[in-house]
């Protein structure tokens, strides 16, 4: 039996974007702010080869998050800047990226001449670095998705959009479910940040998605492998950040409407923003939603209980002044989605649906017809996700220092309904509730170093609120504090640090009676065993970037990364309805460390991009599960009938390579060749 969840082959997408408006209010009065300012920032952006002005191009920096853009002369104006030295990026369409660093105080008019090109020259990262960092000067291998290929991947989620990435895939159950894999590697050994801020849900399900709406945002920051010591455990394969758009020009109201169909699962879509800057006061609202029948592929025709239903938010509200910036953020995301299990009908071939019948009350099996499969209906089982995350992002100004501050609050409530003679029964329910906070300062620049030391962490707790359990009730908690520090000799750019993560996590016991009801212990029949395990580590990451010429970057990083085993690693002790088995937890395991290294070269023109990257990464402790043989010889199976798996451990040794390659044959036709290559091989 096959089932060919990747279907693109044969969908398509439209978009239709409109609505946008703009308006002009006057000017703001000036900021009376006792700090002391820079002057006001003025330069001009032209074409290098012509000298004409460029219009519309867009002058960004990213630490203040302020920009703006070239008037009809190629002029652009900064007022009420702090002084400082700070990164800026200037970019229009057809022409490569400019990126250097302003000394704000300096003074100086600012002429930048760009250049023609259709290459992805000057990228801008802003995820695993201490502060904004042009990609190509960066050590730590990054890819960076833009805007305009999530548009054209035509996706059904975030992950999706995302997974043709050299060196980056994803395991996917459904349309609506999927995983970011990197070099091998997901789960809990990927971070997903949500615009800078860890993202937080029950990422140990292979079934379990990413909770983000890919409507809001504006690109893709893909760190492979251990290197950023910014985020703490789980980073062992690497970081996802999912960035939010650039803030508005002030003194702008926009506004924009996009509808997107998929003919194959007959997905209907749309998203509405609005967004303004008046004065220093900042926002941007978003409302999207997505709803999607079965969808089809080569083998199966339509797949029973594929769809998926979808509606979610997300905006931010606040200032951005001389001072920095404060920022209030908001993000809802909501989903309902069917699990295929993919039972047919040995007669007719026809999948069947699950439905109370016989003369005892059984569950038997219902053909469906061709066009029950066309209808938008889930049925059991299917899970519900409703995420929801208010947080606050600020940004001082401190003289020629800075501070940042984010502190988030999550809830993650995600249901999953088996049972087919009641559908609306929770077979598994898991609240997950986590406050976490990430504090860094950046400290002045002392001959060259630039250095930030910091703390993050967290705190969550878990309850279990369905008629099953799979995994204990908890309490985690987890901190770590770090720092890292860059400086450029020439050429050469020189970045490392150290981080120290300690992470506690709380198992409760739980005792259920002859019904299955929890009972206190030690009444009943233990299902879970309370427990503690504690973990500690010290991380380590140096490398360097080597200039070799104006095209032509060599590039080399030595990481040490982390993982603590998750909860249902070390606790879990029941059916997975996602996944069909049954799982067992060790307590005993111990934490995953690995040892990578990266080599890289990129070779970048107007006309041709190339760049090659190689891994090799040595894992200890690596968890994985197994399935539970009888004192048979054969597997051992549920009272159910369902396999047993039980998690262990071994050493693991990963190898890779990838070489994306773009080439340019005119101005307006290029093509575009991106290879990647991995080999695993377990050395227990």
């Amino acid at each position: 039996m096959h089932f060919y969840d990747a279907y693109h082959s044969d969908r398509w997408a439209i978009a239709a974007v409109g609505g946008i408006f703009a308006q002009k209010p006057s000017s703001p009065a000036a900021s009376s702010a006792s700090r002391a300012l820079a002057a006001p920032i003025v330069g001009r952006v032209v074409d290098q080869a012509t000298g004409e002005p460029l219009p519309s191009a867009t002058i960004l920096f990213p630490d203040l998050r302020r920009v703006t853009a070239t008037s009809t002369d190629g002029a652009f104006r900064f007022t009420n800047l702090p002084k400082g030295r700070f990164l800026m990026q200037v970019r229009s369409l057809g022409y490569t990226t400019v990126v250097r660093t302003v000394d704000t105080g300096a003074g100086q008019p600012l002429d930048i001449a760009l250049v023609p090109a259709a290459t992805e020259i000057g990228q801008v990262v802003v995820t695993g670095v201490s502060a904004s960092t042009e990609m190509r000067r960066s050590p730590i291998p990054t890819t960076v998705v833009n805007r305009s290929q999530l548009n054209q991947a035509a996706a059904t989620n975030v992950i999706d959009a995302i997974a043709h990435t050299p060196g980056l895939s994803q395991i996917t159950t459904g349309v609506g479910i999927s995983k970011p894999i990197i070099r091998g590697l997901g789960a809990n050994r990927v971070i997903t940040l949500n615009n800078g801020a860890r993202q937080e849900g029950q990422q140990w399900g292979d079934e379990h998605g990413i909770e983000i709406d890919e409507a809001g945002i504006d690109r893709a920051e893909v760190i492979k492998g251990p290197g950023s010591l910014l985020y703490g455990s789980d980073g062992l394969a690497g970081v996802v950040n999912f960035v939010a758009p650039d803030p508005v020009e002030e003194g702008k109201i926009i506004g924009s409407v996009a509808t997107n169909y998929q003919t194959n699962n007959n997905l209907l879509g749309y998203s509405v923003m609005n967004a303004g800057n008046l004065n220093g006061l900042n926002w941007m609202a978003r409302n999207s939603g997505k709803v999607a029948s079965n969808y089809r592929n080569p083998y199966d025709g339509r797949v029973f209980n594929s769809g998926f239903r979808e509606l979610n938010g997300n905006g931010y509200i606040g200032l951005n002044k001389s001072w920095g910036y404060s920022h209030l953020t908001l993000s809802t995301f909501n989903q309902i989605v069917g699990l295929v299990e993919g039972d047919r009908d040995t007669i007719t071939g026809r999948f069947l649906k699950p439905v109370v019948g016989g003369n005892f009350g059984e569950i038997i099996g219902e053909p469906q017809s061709e066009d029950a499969l066309r209808t938008y209906t889930l049925h059991v089982p299917r899970q519900q996700i409703n995420h929801l995350r208010i947080g606050t992002e600020n940004n001082f100004i401190l003289d020629r220092s800075r501070l940042t501050l984010n502190v988030g609050w999550q809830q993650n409530l995600r249901r999953e309904f088996g049972n087919p003679a009641d559908y609306y029964e929770e077979s598994l329910f898991f609240q997950l509730r986590t406050v976490d906070y990430s504090l860094r300062y950046f400290l002045p620049e002392i001959n060259g170093w630039n250095t930030t030391i910091g703390t993050s962490g967290m705190r969550q707790e878990n309850v279990n609120k369905g008629v099953e359990f799979l995994i204990p009730a908890y309490q985690l908690y987890d901190a770590g504090a770090f720092a890292v520090s860059k400086k450029t000799f020439g050429k050469l750019d020189l970045s490392g640090g150290l981080r120290y993560d300690w992470r506690r996590i709380e198992a409760d016991n739980l005792f259920l009676d002859e019904d299955e009801q929890p009972v206190p212990a030690p009444r009943g029949e233990m299902k879970f065993p309370g427990f503690v395990s504690t973990f500690r580590n010290v991380s380590g990451s140096v490398g360097g970037s080597f200039e070799a010429s104006e095209k032509l970057v060599l590039k080399a990083n030595v990481a040490r990364g982390f993982r603590a085993p998750n909860i249902a690693e070390l606790g879990s002790n029941g059916i997975h309805e996602g996944t069909i088995r049954y799982e067992i937890g060790n307590p005993a395991l111990k934490a995953e460390t690995s040892f990578q290294l990266d080599a890289g070269a990129s070779y970048e023109t107007e006309h041709v991009g190339l760049r090659i990257d190689a891994f090799r990464n040595q894992i200890q402790n690596y968890i994985f599960p197994r399935r539970l043989p009888s004192t048979a010889g054969t597997d051992s199976l549920s009272a159910d009938g369902d396999p047993v798996f039980v998690y262990g451990q071994g050493d693991a040794r990963l190898l890779g390579a990838k070489s994306p390659s773009i080439f340019t044959l005119t101005r307006s036709t290029g093509c575009t060749s991106r290879t990647a290559s991995r080999w695993c091989a377990p050395k227990s």
